[in-house]
């Protein structure tokens, strides 16, 4: 293999079947670093700390492609390894809130307090989104979007979904059929992370 090559991708200089310890060296770098960067996506939703678990979560696929790096893996396998694992810390939280919300929300009444219109002049393209409060006058921290149509006017009324154990914010968008529905692509993307780690791995033997 030309040197060129080896370094983009990995040496994986053996033949046949790669060795035994480096396909369990593969599987517990991929296993670990998907593992903790679901963990610390999931954990900042639930814990209100979304941000904090979104930047934890990069951290560690960042660190995870640096370890990948110092074993001589592929160039282009490390990069991959650190993109897919920063997309994979800042999808997560999203597709959290929503298997939340799909498993226990309720749906409560709102009550539209200001419209806000929003143009997008490059797509000659206006959308809409309103204030609401609930019916005994506590705010709602999120502004409802795909419900505040056109027509709508401060005093309407809307639905919204809500967490009752406030983790996640409420939201009038739809929602996936269940929890597991909002959690398969995370779950496909997260195997394949793991993936890509053991096969950098398995492919910087020297």
């Amino acid at each position: 293999m030309s040197y060129d090559r080896a370094s983009l991708w990995g040496p994986a200089n053996f033949s046949g079947r790669p060795p035994a310890r480096l396909v369990v060296e593969g599987l517990v770098v991929g296993v670990v670093t998907a593992g903790l960067v679901a963990a610390a996506a999931v954990t900042g939703v639930l814990t209100g700390v979304l941000t904090v678990g979104t930047v934890v979560g990069a951290v560690v696929a960042l660190a995870s492609a640096v370890y990948l790096f110092s074993t001589n893996a592929g160039r282009v396998l490390v990069g991959v390894v650190a993109l897919s694992g920063g997309f994979l810390a800042w999808w997560i939280p999203g597709q959290t809130a929503q298997a939340v919300l799909a498993a226990r929300g309720e749906s409560r009444t709102v009550v539209v307090t200001e419209v806000h219109v929003h143009r997008y002049e490059g797509r000659n393209y206006l959308k809409n989104s309103c204030s609401v409060r609930l019916p005994d006058g506590a705010p709602v921290p999120t502004e409802a979007w795909r419900s505040c149509a056109a027509d709508a006017r401060p005093g309407r009324r809307l639905t919204m979904v809500f967490d009752p154990e406030g983790a996640v914010p409420p939201t009038d968008r739809v929602l996936p059929s269940s929890a597991a529905t909002a959690l398969a692509g995370p779950a496909a993307a997260g195997l394949a992370l793991a993936a890509l780690c053991c096969v950098a791995v398995i492919r910087s033997q020297p």
